[in-house]
């Protein structure tokens, strides 16, 4: 098992109440996640794969714009 860290950037975002509650519902489950930042981690990431599974979600090769993050 690796004990190294990959490299990740950290970005804020902003959540309602209700979701932030709802995450915590999550986390007292124990299905997603130990904590809030994690249970969320865990649904973005299986949203964006599955968006891009689905077609909802394509990556054009910009040339120009590969070092632009949105």
């Amino acid at each position: 098992m690796a004990t190294e860290k990959a490299e990740t950037d950290r970005i804020p975002i902003t959540l309602s109440l209700a979701t932030i509650g709802y995450l915590e519902r999550l986390v007292r489950q124990g299905t997603h996640g130990t904590s809030v930042p994690g249970v969320a981690r865990t649904l973005i990431e299986e949203g964006i794969r599955n968006a891009i599974k689905d077609g909802l979600l394509a990556i054009r090769d910009n040339s120009r714009n590969n070092n632009h993050h949105d």
